[in-house]
């Protein structure tokens, strides 16, 4: 595992997963680096456009943007596909800067990302900055053929999914240490929610690993930290088996699964493993209409008593290796509940900083 974040100056701190409601970058900035100060991120706005499998998906050979499809037959597919893995060999055998390729994300595929490089520059450097991409398993069964098939069941196709990913993190990574020499780069990966079920017959467990193993690679050679973001439940091994630092999920309604992988979970705890509980419901939107940051706060120390008494680590320990986020990104709600989930989300983390017991310098058992 790569080396892993202080527990003494990130526990408990909040983050967020990325996407807001809003039209403006600006005020969606505004925002970030009001309620979460000390660990930013880049906003994504999916009412402009900028969706989770177009976003990041410009590269691939035979890429039809609008169809979100890849289509073998258009000319000069197999030339694209050469010049692909040239340009691939280019950046990792022979060090052409990621700049110059296929591999960048443009200002015009992620304004928010140069926004914040270019606003947040006067207050670095932050504790952490946090970047997130389509994780490799989402974008690869997102994407199909013109026949329907996900790109993910084509090994050739799922190759240059999973290698565009690697590079275009590391291409965040490096352009993010411009503000903090931590950088953590969230994989977001919903499809996993459906891991193990019908909708992905024939997707086996290695083959998933493998692919976010390749991505974790290139994040780490940047000297990056690597999440996975999922916001339902999955098979929680297959995070745990894999080199990630971070596992974000949606603790509001799944922590009692996820933390019945308790022998899991204390081999990702000796190695260093982090936990983003996703404490805010913004998947739910009568849940957080009815929400309290008192309501959330005894929530998260029943969560941290329930864990201790499964894995035997203190309350101390295991809150120094907690960050706190929504349960999911604020794209789909409205302006006023986006501002009540930052409120809690600053209320949980001021609140839980206050108690004397999760402030422990203790660590072990």
């Amino acid at each position: 595992m790569n080396a892993n974040p202080p527990a003494s100056n990130l526990a408990g701190k909040a983050l967020l997963i990325g996407s807001f409601p809003h039209q403006d970058h600006k005020e969606a900035l505004r925002l970030v680096l009001e309620y979460t100060p000390e660990i930013p991120c880049w906003p994504q706005l999916p009412a402009r456009g900028e969706g989770m499998l177009v976003q990041f998906s410009r590269g691939l050979p035979g890429w039809q943007a609008e169809a979100l499809k890849i289509d073998p037959e258009s000319p000069g597919f197999e030339e694209e596909k050469l010049r692909f893995y040239e340009e691939y060999l280019a950046v990792t055998e022979a060090g052409v800067p990621l700049g110059e390729t296929r591999f960048v994300l443009s200002l015009e595929e992620a304004p928010g990302l140069y926004l914040l490089v270019e606003k947040a520059r006067e207050r670095a450097p932050f504790l952490a900055v946090k970047g997130q991409i389509t994780g490799p398993f989402t974008l690869a069964t997102g994407l199909r053929f013109s026949d329907g098939r996900a790109l993910f069941y084509d090994p050739e196709m799922r190759d240059m999914v999973v290698r565009l990913i690697a590079l275009k993190a590391r291409f965040q990574v490096e352009l993010l240490r411009r503000l903090s020499s931590r950088v953590i780069l969230f994989l977001d990966e919903p499809a996993l929610s459906g891991f193990g079920s019908s909708a992905f017959v024939g997707v086996s467990k290695e083959e998933v690993i493998e692919a976010l193993s390749e991505v974790a690679a290139e994040i780490h050679r940047a000297g990056g930290l690597v999440g996975v973001h999922v916001c339902g439940n999955t098979d929680w091994s297959l995070l745990f088996e894999s080199p990630i630092e971070i596992i974000n999920f949606d603790a509001y309604d799944f922590s009692e699964k996820f933390i019945s992988y308790n022998k899991y979970l204390n081999e990702f705890f000796k190695r260093g493993g982090w936990v983003a509980w996703g404490l805010v419901p913004t998947l739910r939107r009568e849940a957080l209409e009815g929400e309290t940051s008192q309501g959330l706060l005894e929530r998260f120390v029943n969560l941290l008593n329930l864990l201790a008494e499964q894995t035997g680590y203190s309350l101390a320990f295991l809150y120094q290796h907690s960050l706190l986020t929504p349960s999911c990104g604020m794209g789909t709600l409205t302006p006023a509940l986006t501002l009540k989930s930052l409120t809690l989300l600053r209320d949980l983390t001021e609140g839980l900083n206050r108690l004397e017991l999760l402030k422990s310098k203790k660590f072990g058992r």
